[in-house]
């Protein structure tokens, strides 16, 4: 007996319901904690805060992000995550949906499993653009995603995406090029401009002393944001950043207001961290603060 007909008894109809199907603006596919604070546990708060409404589908069931001493749960198998992208799409989620984010995905199997339910689905929701968050690993912790993920990033992911946000140290892994300084950044962004995105947000880069560069790079336009660097190391910043961008240009802001209304909202979130002395980020702090201080980092357009 399959595990389908084992959970029959799960499927009832109900005696009164409406028949317009439930508007949905977001769907993340992304990884989930039950403590603390990556993936969807990070990008979802912040969305549902700007009136966003988001459709979460998870690559992961973790206690906790890894730098804890312990881990449980586990990454889902392939065919759970499959079935769970098949029941997204049996509700007609992709046509109703605006912007899909991906992020982590735990598993080679689950990112070629993504990358198969995509390329089924993109034709019939055409409307859907696809924000690819690659994630593979950072400066000080080097690549912790299995080899050959990232190959699946860029031959197959980076040509269907509208928009790809790798910190400095992914875009060197999917270029093969220096990317940690400003200049070095654009180079390397342009590159992946070929592959197929319209947009390159790359963040963390090095900037000045005791500062961090981020960087908008589009076939028309380089934009630059420079922000303080605070010490202060804890998951879900970059997941926070796409969530705000997306709430924003789903409010209609322009590209480059929307990344600086998230810049402010990651920061201010990182220094509520701080000053309440928290071990994850405190992501409730991030949409009022760029709903309230839309100019905290302007744009400063450079090319």
């Amino acid at each position: 007996m399959n595990e389908h007909a084992d959970a029959s008894h799960l499927v009832h109809g109900r005696r009164q319901r409406p028949d317009g199907p439930a508007p949905v603006d977001v769907l993340s596919v992304q990884s989930q904690l039950v403590y603390g604070h990556a993936g969807n546990s990070a990008a979802v708060p912040p969305l549902r805060a700007l009136g966003v409404r988001v459709a979460e589908i998870p690559t992961t069931l973790l206690s906790n992000a890894p730098f804890y001493s312990t881990l449980r749960g586990r990454i889902l198998p392939a065919d759970w995550f499959a079935d769970l992208l098949l029941g997204a799409t049996e509700r007609g989620l992709p046509q109703r949906a605006r912007i899909l984010v991906s992020g982590y995905f735990g598993s080679l199997a689950n990112g070629i499993a993504f990358a198969d339910w995509l390329e089924r689905t993109r034709p019939s929701a055409p409307q859907l653009r696809y924000c690819l968050d690659p994630v593979i690993g950072d400066t000080h912790t080097g690549p912790y995603v299995e080899p050959g993920l990232e190959a699946v990033f860029a031959e197959r992911l980076l040509p269907q995406a509208w928009l790809v946000t790798p910190n400095a140290f992914e875009l060197g892994r999917l270029t093969g090029l220096p990317s940690l300084g400003q200049d070095e950044a654009i180079v390397a962004a342009r590159v992946l401009l070929d592959r197929g995105p319209e947009w390159v947000l790359a963040h963390s880069v090095a900037g000045a002393q005791g500062e961090l560069v981020t960087l908008a790079v589009g076939r028309e336009a380089i934009y630059r944001w420079s922000s303080p660097h605070l010490p202060v190391d804890v998951a879900g910043t970059g997941d926070v950043l796409m969530s705000l961008l997306v709430g924003f240009l789903l409010r209609g802001e322009r590209f480059e207001d929307a990344v600086g209304r998230a810049i402010a909202g990651v920061h201010a979130a990182l220094e509520a961290t701080l000053a309440a002395g928290y071990e994850e980020l405190d992501v409730l702090a991030a949409a009022p603060a760029a709903l309230s201080v839309p100019g905290r980092f302007p744009p400063e357009r450079i090319g």
